[in-house]
Parts: structure tokens; C-alpha cells; sequence
């Protein structure tokens, strides 16, 4: 879909399509609302972390951030994720104990790419799961008293008690239209159902007035593939670089690392979720050479599919910051109270 919307279609025959795809989508709100489709409850509260457009919205740092803030706060966190791209094997149990807090249990293509870099990065519990409810209700089983829902605004399966949106960049919602004619999920008016937006810097203020928090990304250094070495941003600067990823917003993670003080002297763009297979890898063995790079440098989703690769890689170690962390806590807690739970 996301290459439709970026193609020379002619947008008048997309846009017949994507009156189409909002149609439905609403259609399937209003199944749920009206209990044709069940939304299933559990015994914990339950966070969403999603948005409107298709990818590259930092929704997976985000789900890092609160669940460590809620680890700080006494919780005991679970994030739960459909873990796209991910290949599941025979004996693979669904839903599947990505970790129980002390890193993951599995490789990441059995995992998915982002819910290992979770496991990797967070003390949470991770569990994946086509069906969230099935992978809540193990969480709770397995001590969770708290669920973060990654990438959720859309999952209406499962019941939640809080809805936030990441918005990012200066046009988040590109040209506005849904699927296929744009990169909208669903139509822009269904964003009001949130209860809060966590913005980049350069975002617009959010459409539906809902309260609202700026944070950025910050670069917390570079990590070596080879040595597992973390190199601070003076060590490589005055090296020649190359960067790429397997985003769906490949000119973001450009623009992070300039705002970083990294100028790569190409990007190569993955599709989004690349699993890096051996035709790929090769492609990257040949673009480290036509690029002469000393560095090629990727992002930390990417890297953790490419360990053991004989290549010069470094993965950008970064943290979302919010700018008032402490405001934006007690905005999450308070909502949590008002919708009854004991906080």
C-alpha cells in the first residue's frame, strides 16, 4: 500500500480507493461500538501506542520509554505486539514469551524485529500475538499488571484504557488521504478517539486538540556489530559514512542523523521490515563498496538482523526524550484514574 501512495499513480484513481478504505474502516469501528464485533476486557489497564499513518512514527521507542517509566513507578509492565514480519515456526506456541524482562528468549526472526529490539532494550515482559487479547491474558498469567499495546490505535479486539498517539514530522499525516491514495490507516477524524499526542519538534499541533507532548530522539552513541563496542559521535565524525534501513520513512531516520551531526555521503533504503535475507545482504556487501565507506550506519531495528555480518556497521543507540517527562507521567496516571483503576 505505502508504495502505492508514493508511486506516479494518478491520484484520481486512488482516491476512489482510499473514500473505500475509510469506509471500511469505519464500518469496523462501528461493528466493535455496536458489539457485532467483540472487544474483549482484561484484569490490568491497558495502554495504547499507536497513530494514523502507516509507519515510521516511533511508536516502538515510545512503548520503550513508558514501559520503563512504569518499571520506575513499581509497575511490572507487558508489551504486548502482532510482531509483523515475523516467522513463526511449527513448533512456535501462539502467543509466544518474546521475554520475561531479562532480554529475549528468541531470535529476532522469530520474535519480529521490534519486539526484540523491546526485549533488548526494556526490563517489560514482551509477548507477541495475532490475537493481543490471548497475549494479554498470558501476561497477566505471567505477573503483568500493566499492558503497553504497540502499535494498537487500529487493534480493536482488546479493550483499552488510555489511546496515545505518536505524531512525527513537520506534514505527520502526509497528504491527508487514507490508503491507497495516502498513508493514512484510517480517515483523520478518528484521531479525536485518542487521549493524548506525543509530538516531534517539527509536528504541527494536533488537529483534534488533545493534550499534547513534545519529545525527541536522542542519540545515546554508536554500537560496533562486530566488537559490540559503543563509539561516541567525535570518534567517527570526520569519517566517511554511509547509512541505511529498513524503514517506512527512510528520510526521517536521514534527517536524525544530520540533526545528530552525521552527514552519510548516500542512504540506501530497505523495504520496511527488510528481513535481510542472503540476496539483501549482498546488496549491502556491494553497497559498502560502491559507497567506500569507513562506516555504514543503520538503526538498531535493522542491526539486530545483520549480527555476524563481515561489514563495518553501527547501530545509532538512541531514547526518546520527552520534554516534561513528569507532566506527561502524571497525565498518563490521571487518565488511568479516571477510568477506574487504582493508581
Amino acid at each position: 500500500m505505502r508504495a502505492l501512495y508514493q508511486s506516479s499513480w494518478p491520484l484520481t484513481l486512488l482516491k476512489p480507493l482510499g473514500l473505500l478504505y475509510a469506509f471500511l474502516a469505519k464500518c469496523r469501528r462501528g461493528l466493535y461500538a455496536r458489539d457485532l464485533l467483540k472487544t474483549q476486557k482484561v484484569e490490568a489497564p491497558v495502554i495504547s501506542i499507536g497513530n494514523l499513518a502507516v509507519g515510521g512514527n516511533r511508536k516502538t521507542p515510545l512503548a520503550a520509554w513508558v514501559a520503563e517509566v512504569l518499571s520506575q513507578h513499581g509497575f511490572k509492565p507487558a508489551i504486548l505486539s502482532r510482531g509483523h514480519s515475523r516467522k513463526i515456526p511449527r513448533y512456535s506456541p501462539e502467543p509466544l514469551v518474546v521475554s520475561q524482562g531479562a532480554g529475549p528468549l528468541v531470535t529476532p526472526e522469530v520474535a519480529g524485529d521490534e519486539p526484540y529490539l523491546l526485549a533488548s532494550q526494556t526490563s517489560a515482559m514482551v509477548v507477541v500475538a495475532k490475537k493481543r487479547f490471548l497475549a494479554a491474558r498470558l501476561a497477566i498469567s505471567l505477573g503483568a499488571n500493566i499492558l503497553i499495546l504497540d502499535d494498537g490505535f487500529q487493534h480493536l479486539g482488546l479493550s483499552r484504557d488510555l489511546d496515545i498517539l505518536s505524531l512525527v514530522g513537520a506534514k505527520p499525516f502526509g497528504n491527508g488521504l487514507v490508503l491507497p491514495a495516502g498513508p493514512l490507516r484510517e480517515s483523520l477524524a478518528t484521531g479525536s478517539r485518542a487521549d493524548l499526542c506525543l509530538v516531534s519538534a517539527d509536528a504541527p499541533s494536533n488537529p483534534w486538540r488533545l493534550p499534547q507532548f513534545e519529545a525527541s530522539l536522542e542519540l545515546i552513541g554508536l554500537r560496533d556489530l562486530k566488537t559490540n563496542e559503543l563509539f561516541n559521535l567525535e570518534a567517527i565524525q570526520k569519517s566517511r559514512l554511509a547509512a541505511f534501513c529498513g524503514l517506512a520513512k527512510p528520510w526521517e531516520f536521514q534527517k536524525s542523523l544530520k540533526n545528530w551531526g552525521l552527514e552519510p555521503v548516500v542512504l540506501r533504503a530497505f523495504p520496511d521490515h527488510a528481513k535481510y535475507d542472503q540476496a539483501q545482504k549482498r546488496e549491502l556487501i556491494k553497497f559498502h563498496k560502491c559507497s567506500q565507506a569507513e562506516w555504514l550506519l543503520t538503526t538498531p531495528k535493522d542491526a539486530v538482523k545483520l549480527k555476524g555480518l563481515n561489514l563495518p556497521i553501527l547501530a545509532v543507540e538512541t531514547k526518546l526524550t520527552p520534554k516534561e517527562p513528569l507532566q506527561l507521567v502524571s497525565s498518563l496516571m490521571a487518565i488511568l484514574r479516571h477510568k477506574g483503576w487504582t493508581i
